[in-house]
């Protein structure tokens, strides 16, 4: 009997961990899958013509822009913009309490006042003494002290009214007005806030031109096909030559030709050389300071190449045994293209054919063996 009980509780408590393992399985079953999207970089494919572009990520600014502030400090006692609004230049943006300062403005009056009436007693005590001078009535050192005595009133005045002058400048620094045109970026007080001098209260850009900056890694600096050039405004005049586009991930499909501006000669910390190009604000659409942006640049300078035949770096492509392959980029994800590999050129670039590539195809250069058909993706900085 008792074996018939210890064989029933055994098959309980299989049944129990057989019953525990299924849960689990279909616990773990159920759980969403949550799939990496990769940063890939990439290449444009332009026919007829070896390609040498790259694409890099940027950031919006005005042309011109600002941080206002009051050159005094005070208590503010009106702003009369929000972010976002369009000032013209002169518009008064905001005020501090005058109250305080037109008390300094009367102070400085007095003090002025009481200086001019000593001053003037000084000539009078002067004039007397000069004349008993003339006459050989006084000695000298007398007639010196009085002179010397109008020269520190005189003193005295001009001190009086250049603190008088600071005065009234310092009242009418409680007026901030815009510098030039353009649109209040941000706000960083509220009104009736103790404010100090030179803190920032407005940001003003003017976006009649708007300016994208970029960094150009140092390896691409290198390889670039540019000529060497002696100074930085030889270097500017050939960049012209660039053609370079910018590219906005919520409006796709869309380009917008943009100029260089700016090259930086100087490296920043991350070994990358700042570039600044210009973009004129498209009249269909709004683009505000801050938004990203992606700059594809085609340096030019390519070797003739047939029109059916592509040049792309080595490490584009994806070997299979006696299949060779790339991925194109589109819609967020990659495909699959299969090519054909020719002739290997100086700087890791390789001659390939697809029946299906064609010029403006954006094909993946680095990490093809980490990807798979339909794989979600992202664009990353070169």
């Amino acid at each position: 009997m008792k074996t018939i009980i210890n064989i029933i509780i055994g098959a309980a408590v299989v049944a129990g961990i057989c019953y525990g393992l299924n849960e689990f399985r279909q616990s773990k079953d159920s759980e969403p899958f949550t799939e990496i999207v990769r940063p890939v970089r990439t290449i444009t494919l332009t026919n007829g013509r070896e390609t040498f572009t790259r694409r890099y990520f940027g950031t919006v600014q005005g042309s011109r822009r600002a941080d206002l502030s009051f050159r005094v400090s005070g208590t503010l006692n009106r702003i009369n913009v929000e972010n976002g609004a369009s000032v013209r230049r002169g518009t008064l943006l905001a005020t501090l309490d005058p109250r305080d300062f037109n008390t300094r403005i009367a102070q400085a009056q007095s003090a002025l006042s009481q200086a001019q009436a000593q001053h003037k007693n000084a000539q009078a005590d002067f004039k007397r003494y000069e004349n008993l001078y003339k006459h050989k009535v006084i000695a000298r050192s007398q007639y010196d002290t009085y002179k010397t005595q109008v020269d520190v009133a005189k003193s005295a005045v001009d001190s009086a009214q250049a603190n008088l002058k600071a005065a009234q400048d310092s009242l009418h620094d409680t007026e901030l007005r815009a510098p030039f045109d353009g649109v209040i970026a941000s706000r960083t007080v509220e009104n009736f806030q103790d404010v100090t001098a030179k803190q920032t209260i407005f940001t003003l850009q003017n976006l009649s031109t708007l300016e994208i900056v970029f960094n150009i890694p140092d390896n691409d600096v290198l390889t670039a096909p540019i000529p060497r050039v002696h100074n930085i405004q030889d270097l500017k005049a050939h960049a012209q030559e660039f053609t370079l586009s910018a590219h906005f991930d919520a409006m796709p499909g869309k380009t917008f030709p943009v100029a260089i501006k700016e090259i930086s000669t100087q490296a920043t910390s991350s070994n990358t050389y700042p570039v600044t190009a210009v973009m004129t604000p498209p009249g269909d659409v709004r683009i505000l300071p801050g938004m990203p942006v992606t700059v594809a640049v085609d340096f030019g300078g390519g070797r003739e190449v047939a029109d059916d035949k592509f040049s792309v770096p080595v490490t584009a492509i994806r070997n299979e045994g006696a299949n060779n392959y790339v991925w194109r980029f589109g819609v967020g994800q990659v495909s699959r293209v299969p090519v054909r590999v020719g002739q290997i050129h100086d700087g890791g670039y390789i001659d390939i054919e697809g029946d299906t590539l064609k010029g403006g195809d954006v094909i993946v250069t680095a990490g093809v063996y980490f990807l798979h058909e339909g794989q979600r993706v992202r664009l990353t900085e070169d």
